[in-house]
C-alpha cells in the first residue's frame, strides 16, 4: 500500500510540473543544461564495518549526473536530473553494485546560494557469481548466498541542499539524500559533495 501510494505521488508531482512547464514556455532566457561530478558518501551510519560494532561514515563513490533547469520565475526553476555511481566491489570483494538516480528537484535562487529540494527514485543492481561467501556473523562465520544474476533494489527518496555559483559556468554543491522518509527506523541518509559545470542554454 505504502509503495502505490509513493508511486501515485511522484506521477502526480511529474504531471503537475508538465503542466507547469507548458504554462511557462515562453521563459526561456534562464534554461541551463549542467553536468556534475559528486562524492556520495551512501548510508551513513547504517552499515557495521568492523567486529566491535563501528558503523561507516564516509567512502569515496564517484557520481555523475546531467540537469536540465526550466525557469518557473526570476527566482524559482525546475531542475530535472539523471545520474548514476561508478560500479563497484564493497565489502565482499564477489559482489558488484551500482546505481542509478533520476530526480525532478526544484531550485529556489538568493543572492548567494540557491536552495535544493526535489523528489526521486533511486535504483541499486548488484551482481556476482554465484555460489556463497563465508562472513563473519559477530560469534563465528556463516555462508551467505551471492547473487548469480543481477539483482535490483528501487527507493523513492528525497533530496536537500544547497548550491553556491562560482562564476557564470562552474557551481558547487553539497546535497543530501533521504531513504525510507516514513519509517523511523530504516530511515538512511547519503551525502553528497560536488561541482558542476554550466553550458547554459542549449540553441
Amino acid at each position: 500500500m505504502k509503495n502505490k501510494y509513493l508511486t501515485f505521488s511522484f506521477t502526480l508531482l511529474l504531471f503537475l510540473s508538465f503542466v507547469t512547464l507548458q504554462a511557462n514556455e515562453k521563459n526561456k532566457s534562464s534554461e541551463d543544461l549542467n553536468i556534475s561530478l559528486s562524492n556520495l558518501c551512501e548510508y551513513i551510519g547504517k552499515i557495521q564495518t568492523n567486529d566491535s560494532g563501528a558503523k561507516n561514515t564516509c567512502s569515496f563513490l564517484p557520481s555523475f549526473a546531467a540537469s536540465y533547469e526550466y525557469p518557473i520565475s526570476l527566482d524559482f526553476k525546475l531542475a530535472p536530473q539523471i545520474g548514476f555511481t561508478l560500479p563497484q566491489s564493497g565489502r565482499d570483494p564477489n559482489v558488484s553494485r551500482m546505481t542509478l538516480f533520476t530526480m525532478l528537484n526544484s531550485k529556489y535562487a538568493t543572492s548567494y546560494v540557491n536552495f535544493i529540494a526535489g523528489l526521486g527514485l533511486y535504483f541499486t543492481r548488484i551482481s556476482g557469481p554465484g555460489g556463497e561467501s563465508v562472513l563473519n556473523n559477530g560469534t563465528g562465520s556463516d555462508s551467505f548466498p551471492l547473487p548469480s544474476t543481477p539483482v535490483y533494489s528501487r527507493n523513492l527518496i528525497l533530496n536537500f541542499g544547497v548550491s553556491h555559483d562560482l562564476n557564470s559556468e562552474w557551481s558547487v554543491e553539497m546535497y543530501t539524500y533521504v531513504f525510507n522518509t516514513l519509517s523511523s527506523e530504516d530511515r538512511a541518509f547519503s551525502l553528497g559533495l560536488g561541482a558542476s559545470y554550466h553550458f547554459g542554454e542549449l540553441k
